[in-house]
């Protein structure tokens, strides 16, 4: 086990990497032009929502992945739904009615397979109409990419912590909030700390807050985690957030985890490799300086974003 000094030594990560500096600043962009309630249509497609630009969509690994995973039934009622076009409604999204149609479709291909391994009934619940979600309707219902994907986390995340009792969660990086909005619900009695930077951790904050009691979240900077208390987690996560830090970050953040979520759970979904364009850094998935004292209890490539690996580990208590 590390502690809170032998992490500030391997590397003050309360500066963010080039990468999310630049990230940062966009963001800033964007809520100077339009605040907050357009996240779903701004800042979430520099988090884990996905374009699927027209044509070139049909050549990708998500698309490529739902295509054959899908029943030629269910991809007949998905194209034969009628897809609301209407620019009014698309507001604030400049793409072409075709890239709307392509949009749509992917995302009810993606519904359709998360419905058969949603296993927390996440997908019960409601698309919140905060942050101005996309148009696309489903089986009569609003239905959303960040709903989907967050559902298979959850089912992910279930099958790591099987039927120990979750009181309190830790995520790195929760961009406006998409996988915290699921957890939180399927696992009610829990509360949830958010480690981030600005101006995601208020994006995060202004989104969470109006849908859940604020005595149930936390959020903290990278430099104020390094005092929160060891074995405070039961579970702690992090998606597609470290390949874009430096070493010597990443190397924090699992001092972070290993201290904090001693006797707890760590689930991990990031890509399997990928270069870090603005800080000059290519980062494999297997590569990660995970603890030896870490016992694994899965690993395997994500499903749909199978350029993703996720997997999950059980952290010992300090002896």
């Amino acid at each position: 086990m590390t502690t809170g000094g032998d992490q500030t030594r391997k590397g003050d990560f309360a500066k963010p990497s080039r990468f999310w500096e630049k990230l940062g600043s966009e963001h800033a962009a964007d809520l100077a032009a339009r605040g907050p309630d357009w996240v779903k249509r701004a800042q979430a497609f520099r988090y884990f929502t996905w374009r699927w630009r027209w044509p070139g969509a049909l050549h990708g690994e998500q698309f490529r992945f739902l295509a054959t995973h899908t029943s030629p039934i269910t991809w007949l009622r998905c194209l034969a739904a009628p897809v609301d076009l209407s620019r009014d409604d698309w507001e604030g999204v400049d793409w072409s009615a075709r890239e709307r149609w392509a949009y749509a479709i992917a995302v009810r291909l993606l519904w359709e397979f998360t419905r058969r391994h949603d296993t927390t009934r996440a997908l019960d619940l409601p698309e919140p109409a905060l942050g101005h979600p996309l148009p696309v309707f489903w089986r009569g219902r609003l239905i959303s990419q960040d709903l989907a994907n967050s559902a298979l986390e959850a089912a992910a995340i279930k099958r790591s912590i099987g039927s120990a009792r979750v009181k309190s969660i830790l995520e790195i990086g929760a961009g406006y909030g998409r996988t915290a909005y699921v957890l939180m619900n399927a696992l009610p009695a829990t509360t949830y700390t958010i480690v981030d930077v600005e101006p995601a951790l208020s994006i995060a904050r202004w989104y969470l807050t109006q849908l859940f009691p604020s005595e149930r979240l936390r959020f903290v900077r990278p430099d104020e985690a390094l005092l929160l208390p060891t074995e405070s987690v039961d579970l702690a996560l992090s998606i597609s957030s470290l390949q874009e830090m430096t070493p010597m970050q990443v190397q924090g953040y699992i001092d972070l985890l290993d201290r904090v979520a001693a006797g707890g759970v760590v689930y991990l979904k990031q890509w399997t490799e990928w270069q870090n364009p603005d800080d000059g850094v290519s980062l494999r998935f297997a590569d990660y300086p995970l603890p030896a004292s870490w016992t694994p209890i899965f690993s395997e490539s994500a499903p749909v974003q199978t350029g993703f690996q996720q997997a999950a580990w059980r952290v010992p208590r300090e002896p």
